[in-house]
Parts: C-alpha cells; structure tokens; sequence
C-alpha cells in the first residue's frame, strides 16, 4: 500500500532468536508525538512490556481470521521532526496459511494508522482555521459595529456643529446690534451731556444775578 509520499516497507526484526516480519512507514510527526497516538490507535492490544527495544502486546489481532492471542511487536524511532513505526507479528505458534493474513492485515493498520495521524493533523488544522474565522468574523463584526456607533456620532456632532455655527452667527449679529445700540447711546448720553452743562451754566448765571439785586 502506498501513496505518492507515504509508503509502507516490509522488513524484519530479529528478536528473541526469531526473525519477525513487519511494516514500517516514515511519518510526518515527532517521535514523541507519534507514540502518544500509537498508544490509543493500538489500545486494543492492551498493556505492552519491553522487548529489545520494541513495544511487545500479547493479544487477539483480528479475530475475524485468527482468533487466538499472538505476540505483536512495535518500534517507534525519530526526533522532533518526523519519525518512523515499525509493528510485525511473532510467527511462532501461528499456522503457516494464517500468518500471511495477518500479515497483510498488519500492512493494513500500519498504513490506516499513518493516514489517521495526517487526517487528525488536517482536521486539526481546519478546526483551528474556522476557530480564527469564527474570532476574525466576531472582530469584523465588532470593528463594523464600532464603525457604524462612530459615523452616527460623528453624523450627530457634524448637526450639533452646524447648530452652534448657526446660533453663534445669531449671537454675532445680536453682539452687532447690541455695539450699534450702544454707539448711538453713547453719543445721546453725550450730547445731552453737553446741554446739561449749559442749563447749569445757565443757571448759576441766574443765581449770580439773582444775589446782585439783592
């Protein structure tokens, strides 16, 4: 089974005096994240002990062609980056025309084990993709509410500016009249000043005479 990029590769791993047939395929994800994936993609084998550095499961595979326990072994090795997992089957015990069915099975879950890790990823990655969508379209949406709230504000100042603009040219034409006013009171009060002056002159020149005759 392949695709362009991912493939699975037969090989064997000598252990505990046997030579195990299994699968590997490179993967796209860290060696750590690899093997917390591994762990519940193969949770159905149960609890796995050390064996020359591989994983080893004592458990039922695919019932449906072999219903009896065998021992399956994997490895995962790899860094940060990328890494590789390899999973065979102990041949011992298991009738000669099963084994290739288990085999070719193993092939199978190997390889849907590397499609289920970059489809999570893919999904994963759309998931987090319509969360920023769904963030950006609450801002946008805020951002446009704030524009709207701002243009009915600035609409409201622009009418309260041409009202003050208005009123205020009122005031200055009220201030123009009210100066004229007072201008030409100013020069009433002064001319009748001025007549006032000469009545009192007037009058202390009758009083003057008055204090002759006496």
């Amino acid at each position: 089974m392949s695709t362009a990029q991912y493939q699975t590769v037969a090989t064997e791993h000598y252990l505990l005096g046997v030579d195990v047939k299994g699968y590997e395929i490179n993967l796209p994800f860290s060696k750590e994240k690899t093997e917390e994936r591994w762990r519940d993609y193969a949770k159905d084998f149960g609890k796995s002990e050390e064996t020359q550095a591989h994983k080893t499961y004592q458990a039922v595979f695919k019932s449906d062609i072999y219903a009896t326990e065998i021992l399956i072994y994997s490895q995962i090795k790899g860094n940060k980056e990328q890494s590789t997992i390899w999973a065979g089957i102990d041949p011992q015990g298991i009738p000669k025309d099963v084994y290739p069915e288990l085999q070719k099975a193993m092939e199978e879950f190997i390889y849907n084990f590397n499609i289920k890790m970059r489809t999570d990823l893919a999904q994963l990655k759309i998931d987090e993709s319509e969360q920023a969508a769904t963030y950006l379209s609450k801002e946008f949406e805020n951002l446009k509410n704030d524009e709207r709230k701002n243009e009915r504000n600035l609409e409201r100042t622009n009418e309260r500016i041409i009202s003050y603009e208005e009123k205020l040219k009122e005031l200055r034409n009220d201030s123009t009249l009210y100066s004229n006013n007072l201008q030409s009171l100013k020069i009433s009060i002064d001319s009748l000043y001025i007549e006032l002056e000469k009545v009192k002159s007037v009058v202390e020149n009758y009083k003057k005479n008055l204090e002759k005759i006496k």
